[in-house]
């Protein structure tokens, strides 16, 4: 199963409600369907290849630097092949999170920076 995840930070402090409401222009680019959303956590499903269906997860998680912005992007393609189709898409959000979501910094991407650090 691919996973891959985004960790993206306020440059100034903003609301749980904020940071996930600032995901929409993003999702309208990916052509996502809602299926969940609440204050803190939206969930997702994308359109792949006919027979690849991913879940973009969205949470808001409390840090001690502030609150971050955590997104998965979830396919069953096998990672051992290094989940090609789901990188590219992953590679896709990535550049859409930082052109629709100026006010947010990435500040870690599973694909290149290993598992995820201590106190991110």
């Amino acid at each position: 199963m691919a996973r891959f995840l985004l960790v993206l930070k306020p440059r100034s402090p903003l609301d749980t409600t904020a940071l996930i409401a600032g995901l929409d222009p993003m999702l309208d680019e990916l052509e996502a369907e809602v299926d969940h959303r609440t204050a803190a956590h939206l969930s997702a499903m994308l359109s792949g290849s006919e027979n690849l269906r991913l879940q973009l997860f969205a949470d808001v998680q409390s840090k001690l630097e502030g609150r971050v912005l955590e997104v998965v992007l979830m396919s069953r393609e096998a990672m051992g092949r290094g989940a090609p189709l789901t990188r590219e898409r992953f590679e896709r959000l990535v550049n859409l999170a930082t052109d629709t979501m100026p006010h947010l910094t990435p500040v870690f991407r599973s694909d290149r920076d290993g598992p995820m650090p201590f106190g991110v």
